[in-house]
């Protein structure tokens, strides 16, 4: 007598942050006592947490994990370039992990209360997204959970998708590509799994203002061990891209790969025998002379990391908070009181300032404004300034869809309030 069956699963790969749910069935179910038992272990076999639920009216154990996974995810931002080589492909080991969960059950047997164990095992790949119950268009839960959509993004054959619903664009020199400037730094984040043919390339197009080919380079796939379920990335923006050790690429490459006479440029993944498994992804580079650039780098829905240049005005502005007491202003010697202009009688014994400032980005298109409430609700964003990644969070409160039938030009501001405050002296 046991577990007779696992009636629903989640897919191979599961965001985190969202329900990861398993329905077991039993014969026991009426024995006194009983409860359903699910462990979750990690690779090596460490039990990480165990649950017990009881039977539901109809008698099937419910469970969602996705509780006790979280706490072994973080995040994997890219390693900024200040003169050293970079990476090309590299493993975000923080951000996925693969877990075993064990269902069993335990119930009386002769008046004691006894476990069985193990009795149907199960394994499944996290990693750190979180996507919306339901937001129109882009990728929705329950699409992911319901249609398989996850397929999508597991790069293993043709067509599939990045881990970012930002604009992929149309060609060279087209307006609906993402805009980089060359000192820009960022990466694209995929879901490898290795059912395929493996990921042997990155393709990396450069084309000129008239739309010419400039050249075509092959970045190679270095991550060891592509025999399991992964989430990687590669550089996309210019600075990374042109940071990338040549001994990384087929042939004999010199850098910079991204010149000056670069207008734009393609990325995609090729597998072994050269197909092209994902989606291409467009880039413009813009070397129009404005204010100065301030860039964001955010986590988004699928767990990577977007970025994104604000070029119009920013301001910076102080939030400061002061705290005050009362003493007498007079000095008193030989019995005698006297007074001094450099006394005084309010004393500021404390402040506190909380950097803030406004950022206001170029007009956009419809899709960027709409992929930016990814950053507008994002839990962690960075602000790239002089060579550093300075963490920030944005305080805007609210955000409303534009539509390209009823809205014409806009662009977009946020409020960032800097991630640590400062003090002044104390009296």
């Amino acid at each position: 007598m046991a577990i007779t069956g696992v009636t629903q699963e989640p897919q191979d790969y599961r965001t985190v942050y969202n329900p990861i749910e398993y329905v077991a069935t039993s014969n026991q179910t009426a024995t006194a006592r009983f409860k359903f038992i699910f462990d979750v272990k990690d690779g090596s076999g460490l039990l990480l947490g165990r649950l017990k639920v009881p039977a539901d009216p109809n008698g099937f154990g419910r469970c969602d994990i996705h509780g006790i996974c979280e706490s072994y995810l973080s995040k994997d931002l890219g390693a900024i370039n200040t003169g050293a080589t970079a990476d090309g492909f590299t493993d975000n080991t923080n951000s996925y992990k693969e877990f075993t969960i064990e269902i069993g059950e335990e119930y009386e047997v002769g008046g004691t209360l006894t476990q069985f164990l193990a009795q149907e095992t199960r394994t499944v790949v996290t990693f750190n997204g979180s996507l919306p119950n339901y937001r129109g268009t882009t990728v929705n839960f329950y699409d992911w959970q319901t249609n398989n959509y996850f397929q999508n993004y597991t790069v293993n054959t043709t067509n599939r998708k990045w881990l970012t619903n930002a604009p992929k664009g149309s060609g060279a020199n087209k307006s609906d590509n993402q805009k980089v400037e060359l000192t820009d730094e960022g990466w694209l984040y995929f879901l490898y799994d290795h059912s395929g043919n493996p990921i042997t390339d990155a393709q990396i197009t450069t084309y000129n203002s008239a739309g010419g080919l400039v050249a075509t380079y092959t970045l190679d796939n270095n991550v060891s061990s592509l025999t399991n379920k992964k989430m990687l990335k590669i550089p996309y923006a210019p600075n990374t891209l042109n940071n990338i050790n040549p001994t990384e690429f087929t042939g004999t490459v010199t850098q910079p790969i991204i010149t000056a006479s670069v207008t734009s440029y393609r990325i995609l993944l090729l597998d072994t025998i050269s197909s092209v498994v994902t989606e291409a992804i467009y880039f413009n580079v813009d070397s129009e002379c404005r204010y100065q650039t301030r860039r964001l780098e955010f986590l988004n829905s699928l767990g990577g990391f977007d970025g994104f240049n604000f070029t119009k005005v920013s301001r910076r502005t102080e939030e400061i908070e002061r705290k005050f007491f009362k003493q007498n202003p007079d000095n008193m010697s030989s019995g005698v009181i006297s007074y001094d202009l450099s006394d005084r009688q309010k004393v500021q014994y404390y402040t506190k300032s909380k950097p803030k400032m406004k950022l206001t980005s170029d007009w956009v298109d419809v899709a960027t404004f709409n992929w930016l409430l990814e950053l507008i609700e994002s839990p962690e964003i960075y602000l790239y300034e002089g060579g550093k990644r300075i963490a920030v969070q944005n305080i805007e409160g609210n955000w409303e869809e534009k539509r390209s039938d009823t809205d014409s030009v806009f662009n977009l501001e946020v409020n960032l309030e800097f991630g640590m405050d400062n003090y002044r002296q104390r009296y």
